[in-house]
């Protein structure tokens, strides 16, 4: 018997073998997971390319500059010097005129007109010195005060600058120190030093300081 299609099968086998993909290779097993850096390894890593600035240019590194400092030393202008005079002469030993509140104390001699006692609080006087109480007691701050105003009647300065602080880390953020220094100022002890004085503008202190205008002293034991 005629068979036409006996080697169809086997042509069509060799066929699907011939055409058939390339068995895939087996995968590679996976990389083991790299031991993570530790922090010290991490910065010698980082800065592996620093290389310490050679000694002349290391001269040429800025300094950190000096926290802000008050400027000082300055004359006081002589229609201010005048108006301070005058009000020397008429203050006497009275009670100031005192005015404060949580943010601004004002306290004024009677002899203080209220054009004086504005060039006073807009900041008209140069400062001539300044203190900071930072880092004092109640006690100590108002010691220092006193001894400081002694001085700087004595240099025969007109206006200094008294910082208080603004009692931030004081309980409950009270400025105890601010308080005390305002009784201070305005005390007999103290009164017959000081003209007057008043909150500073915020670029001298702001609420945390005080200007003080200073009598002028006539020498010992007279003011």
């Amino acid at each position: 018997m005629n068979a036409p299609f006996a080697g169809l099968k086997q042509a069509l086998k060799n066929a699907a073998l011939h055409d058939a993909p390339e068995s895939a290779s087996p995968a590679a097993p996976p990389a083991e997971p790299e031991e993570p850096l530790d922090e010290g390894q991490v910065f010698l890593t980082a800065m592996g390319d620093v290389r310490p600035l050679p000694a002349k240019q290391r001269d040429r590194v800025n300094a950190q500059p000096d926290p802000k400092r008050p400027l000082f030393n300055q004359a006081v202008d002589d229609d201010l010097e005048v108006m301070a005079q005058l009000a020397d002469l008429i203050s006497g030993t009275a009670d100031m005129d005192l005015r404060y509140s949580d943010e601004y104390v004002w306290g004024a001699s009677p002899g203080m007109g209220p054009e004086l006692m504005d060039r006073l609080a807009s900041g008209a006087f140069p400062i001539q010195d300044y203190l900071d109480l930072h880092g004092l007691s109640q006690e100590e701050a108002l010691k220092e005060v006193e001894r400081f105003l002694m001085e700087a009647a004595a240099k025969g300065l007109r206006h200094v600058l008294v910082v208080h602080g603004k009692g931030s880390g004081s309980p409950g953020g009270v400025p105890v120190l601010k308080k005390a220094l305002t009784q201070a100022l305005s005390h007999k002890r103290l009164r017959k030093r000081v003209l007057a004085f008043c909150t500073a503008l915020q670029g001298d202190g702001g609420t945390g300081a005080m200007y003080v205008l200073l009598r002028k002293w006539q020498g010992p034991g007279r003011w």
